[in-house]
Formats: structure tokens, sequence, C-alpha cells
């Protein structure tokens, strides 16, 4: 079995199917997994709840898509599939969450600000049912107006949302244990990786501080997962079922040796 506080992303192996992963994560006794969204839309909500209930696979995470802040009209329906993976959520456990969708030109202060009005009914929803939702800062600026920690932190607090953490997106900023702290129980996820010359890499492949990240997380007060988020060239070249089993031993090994 793997770590307990250890859990897989389905971005691990992106294109593969629903089944695939699970064919995939009986092999590595995986005890908590990550969602996207696409891939239980299209093996079915309800069959993916039966499936993850008969392994006693805990969620972690389920990712969706990120608001249009420049389209309000296509808000509506953006909350309803929100919605609807909150209800999944409240089934299987997990924290729903998304990038915060890229500048349109106007202030971050002007897109937080529109954030907050979109996604308001979704947040009061969530809480209704016992479920947090979350952003993610993100280097990528077709995806989000937000990339670090630090301003991650403010857009959260005004929008009433939690924070996903991920090494490949922060692992250059200044201060980051700090700023883990001044997070706190802000952060609803903690994802994992390492990094060689620009690519995701599985951990200990590149030179980044895996345990120092991990470590700085708990000081944080952080009680939850840590999650493997592994994609990209790398990945893909060695293939995506060793590379993940790669970095669930790594992880393994580690977790014992930080939480020990």
């Amino acid at each position: 079995m793997s770590h307990p506080r250890l859990s897989v992303s389905q971005m691990c192996t992106y294109p593969w199917t629903f089944a695939e992963d699970l064919a995939l994560w009986d092999v590595l006794g995986l005890r908590r997994a990550g969602l996207l969204v696409n891939k239980i839309d299209d093996y079915g909500h309800e069959a993916a709840a039966v499936a993850l209930g008969q392994r006693s696979i805990a969620v972690t995470t389920l990712i969706t898509s990120n608001f249009d802040l420049s389209a309000p009209a296509s808000w509506d329906a953006a909350r309803e599939r929100l919605n609807g993976l909150v209800d999944l959520a409240a089934q299987v456990g997990g924290c729903p969450y998304f990038t915060p969708g890229p500048s349109d030109g106007r202030s971050v202060p002007e897109l937080t600000a529109a954030l907050a009005v979109a996604v308001a009914p979704c947040v009061a929803y969530a809480e209704s049912r016992g479920v947090r939702l979350a952003i993610e800062p993100t280097l990528r600026p077709d995806r989000s107006f937000v990339h670090t920690v630090r301003d991650g932190i403010r857009v959260a607090e005004v929008a009433g949302l939690a924070l996903v953490v991920d090494l490949g997106n922060c692992w250059a900023e200044d201060g980051l244990a700090f700023t883990l702290r001044r997070a706190g129980s802000l952060i609803s996820a903690v994802q994992i990786c390492d990094v060689v010359s620009g690519d995701r890499a599985v951990p200990g492949d590149g030179s980044l501080p895996v345990d120092a990240f991990v470590e700085a997380a708990l000081a944080a007060g952080y009680p939850g997962a840590f999650e493997l988020e592994l994609l990209g060239p790398r990945i893909e070249a060695e293939g995506y079922a060793a590379a993940t089993r790669r970095a669930v031993e790594r992880m393994d090994t580690l977790l014992e040796k930080v939480l020990s």
C-alpha cells in the first residue's frame, strides 16, 4: 500500500481513461487520488464514486475549468458545472479547484473582484455541502492572472476560496516557507513534482528541495495529502505508468522519513 498521505493526480496519466487509472491505482495500492472533471464526466459521476468506494480511495482534489472573467454571460453555466462537482465532492471527498483565469487587461484588483462575483454562489453552495473550493496560482499566463502563492493568498481571501499550492509553480518564489505559514489554513492541497530544465520530473530526478517543501507545508499546519502532479515531455518519454510508479516509490520513502 502507498503512504496514507500520498495522493496521485489523474494529471499524471493525463491521456488515460478513468478505467486505466483505476487499474494502475490497484497495482500501486493507492489510498488517495486527485480527479480530472473530463475523466469523471466520461466515466460517469456515480460510477466513479462506486469504483472509488470499492477501493477505499479517498479523493483529494477535483480539477475543473475556470470562469471566463471577460464573459459574465457564461458564468451561470460555469456555476452549474462547478456545483455538480461540489455534489460529487460531498459524496467522495476532495476539494474542487480551478485556475483563476487569464488577464484580460484589467488590473489584478479588478480581476479579483470579478472572480469573487463569479464564484460567490458556488462558494455559498459548497459551504452548505461541507465542501471547500480552491484556486491554483500557476505560472501559465493563459490560465491565470495569479502567478504566486503570495498573490494567491490575497485573491483567495477576497473570493472566499482556498489555495492549491503546487511546487511545480512556486519553487522559485522567495521566502516560500514564510508564505506557506502565512497561507496557513487557506491551503487545501499541496502538489509535488521535481523540475529538470524547466520540465516537470519525478521527485529526485531534479534539484528541487522536495523534502524541504514538504516540511515547510507541515510547519504551516497543513494536515492533508501530498499529491503527485506529473506532466510534460519527460513524463511522456518515460511512460506514464513507469514515471508514476517511480514517483510513488520515492514519495513513499520521503513521507515515511519526514513523518516518522
